[in-house]
């Protein structure tokens, strides 16, 4: 339901999501044209996804699809991080990542002008995590 999956009355924006698994409409679109296509050109314009640094720059003009995992997850993380949301959902957001990139990514969290809901196994975030928190349990 937060994510927008499902209808819900009175909803008029989506938010940011971080699926798990990073999958990509169109594979053969390159890491550059992905990004544009989430953007928009004007949003690409003031924020290009070179700038980022979350992708090597010999890695921009390939397919998103021939990329290695990591690196996908790193295209899937720039559109919220160049224009983050009023809700970004995180599932999992540390699979695949660097430890530099998940220290980066935590530094982060707060920087956002919404709010962050975070769904993770990942014992290290959720230890240093300083925002409220829901635990679930069986």
């Amino acid at each position: 339901m937060l994510a927008g999956r499902f209808q819900a009355a009175g909803v008029r924006r989506r938010p940011g999501l971080l699926d798990q698994d990073a999958t990509f409409a169109k594979p053969r679109l390159t890491a550059r044209g992905t990004y544009g296509r989430a953007l928009g050109a004007d949003r690409v314009a003031e924020v290009p996804l070179k700038s980022l640094g979350l992708l090597h720059r010999r890695d921009l003009g390939k397919p998103v699809g021939t990329l290695p995992v990591g690196q996908q997850r790193r295209l899937a993380l720039a559109p919220p991080v160049a224009s983050p949301p009023e809700l970004l959902l995180l599932d999992e957001p540390t699979n695949h990542l660097s430890p530099a990139l998940c220290d980066e990514l935590e530094d982060a969290f707060g920087a956002g002008p919404g709010a962050i809901v975070v769904a993770s196994h990942d014992r290290w975030l959720r230890g240093r995590w300083a925002g409220a928190e829901i635990t679930l349990a069986r």
